[in-house]
């Protein structure tokens, strides 16, 4: 019987990301788990790859029958749990999103443990907003062994999640990671509170104009890479329980919507870009170092701003064309 994997929240930014690096890299037999499904979802999702290994399941993540019938179903070798209520929504939904984000991961936790089958890998997708706002560090690189300090409800939730996690592999010894994700910006990255910056770049490829609301710097990062490391680190050789923050780059919005400009100058039938920059301000951190995770894994992808605006810009144009924009 082959290997197959998981992966919560598939159809998510990096969930579809780390399926189509599973699907191009690995043989593996991929199962998304989503609250909506269809095959519309999927062929847009994973356009112009072969979905022969791929399966997508309805799944209430905040129901532990519907888990437990998931996994009673399947042989999971590997589990990548990324379904999640963002920030606006565990907001505006506190208990909504506690049972989602909190007992969610605990129900599929509790799968994993009843489950037939060995698992070889678990990979929870953290956050960045366990650390809570950059105010409350000093000044330069952020140590990503800082100690956590959440202030909204979500990275409250992440940071049990971590903490459910870390219990899981002392009592099961399934070698078990932790990603700390931060704003990322590029394809499928259309909802939280800082998906604007990558909202402002559908409406580059469209022509017309669009405010970022917030102007704060931010760690951004290739929503691509975030889906090549989930899928690396789910694969590779790993043992024991490890909290990884991914590697970024730190700048401004204003800086964001310069290189925008310049690399939209560049590509053929884009307009001047329309982008303006507003004054509010996001409670993130930013300025994390992460070379715990490039000491534990080197080759992890690190595309630059540049070319991860022009591949953004390019994916929209074609989108765009397919009239999916």
């Amino acid at each position: 019987m082959g290997s197959k994997v998981l992966v919560t929240g598939g159809y998510g930014c990096i969930g579809a990301e780390t399926v189509k690096w599973l699907l191009e890299n690995t043989p593996l037999e991929i199962v998304i788990a989503s609250r909506t499904v269809s095959a519309e979802r999927t062929a847009r999702a994973f356009h112009g790859l072969d979905h022969d290994r791929l399966q997508a399941v309805s799944l209430d993540i905040s129901k532990a029958e519907q888990v437990n019938e998931l996994f009673s179903a399947h042989d999971f070798s590997h589990v990548i749990h990324l379904a999640a209520f963002q920030t606006p929504d565990c907001n505006a939904h506190r208990d909504r999103g506690l049972q989602i984000n909190l007992a969610g991961t605990q129900h599929l936790i509790e799968a994993i443990k009843q489950s037939s089958k060995s698992i070889e890998r678990f990979v929870f997708a953290s956050s960045i907003a366990v650390y809570g706002p950059r105010s409350q560090y000093p000044p330069g690189v952020v140590s990503s062994e800082s100690e956590p300090s959440p202030g909204a409800p979500y990275g409250i939730w992440k940071l049990a999640g971590e903490q459910l996690s870390r219990v899981f592999h002392q009592e099961t010894g399934v070698p078990t990671i932790c990603l700390r994700p931060a704003v990322l910006y590029g394809p499928g990255r259309d909802l939280g509170l800082t998906s604007s910056p990558t909202t402002a770049m559908k409406h580059v490829v469209l022509g017309t104009p669009y405010k970022i609301p917030f102007c704060s710097r931010q760690d951004f990062q290739f929503a691509p890479d975030v889906g090549a490391t989930t899928g690396m680190i789910a694969t590779e050789s790993f043992d024991g329980f490890g909290v990884y923050t991914l590697p970024s780059h730190c700048l401004s919005i204003e800086r964001m919507v310069e290189k925008m400009r310049d690399v939209a100058e560049h590509i053929q039938g884009i307009e001047p870009p329309q982008i303006s920059v507003g004054d509010e301000e996001v409670p993130f951190i930013c300025d994390l170092e992460s070379q715990k995770i490039l000491d534990r894994f080197p080759s992890i992808p690190q595309t630059s701003i540049d070319d991860g605006i022009r591949r953004t810009l390019e994916t929209f144009c074609l989108q765009h064309k397919l009239g999916w924009l």
